[in-house]
């Protein structure tokens, strides 16, 4: 299931009545939060998320969450090029 979209049944009513979707609410959510945090780890950043969205429907976005702050945090690091002839790779934040 692609990430943004939760199963009907596990989206929060609240959300579903206000045509909340969640990648757009945890997107904004984490551009606010990466401009006050940017020295924070990964950790903490899993933890905030949790403390910002406690139900269990919106857990699978956890990730999404980490890895959004991670980027607006620090753009420099995610947007440098590889050197040349270096592997390719991406780590999933867990």
């Amino acid at each position: 299931m692609p990430a943004g979209r939760p199963r009907s049944n596990r989206q929060l009513a609240h959300c579903r009545e206000a045509g909340m979707n969640c990648r757009e609410c945890v997107a904004a959510a984490a551009v606010h939060i990466a401009a006050i945090t940017a020295d924070l780890n990964s950790s903490l950043v899993r933890q905030m998320f949790f403390l910002i969205y406690p139900s269990p429907a919106c857990a699978p976005m956890a990730s999404e969450f980490v890895q959004i702050v991670n980027a607006k945090a620090r753009p420099e690091a995610v947007q440098a090029a590889p050197a040349e002839g270096a592997a390719q790779w991406c780590a999933a934040v867990a």
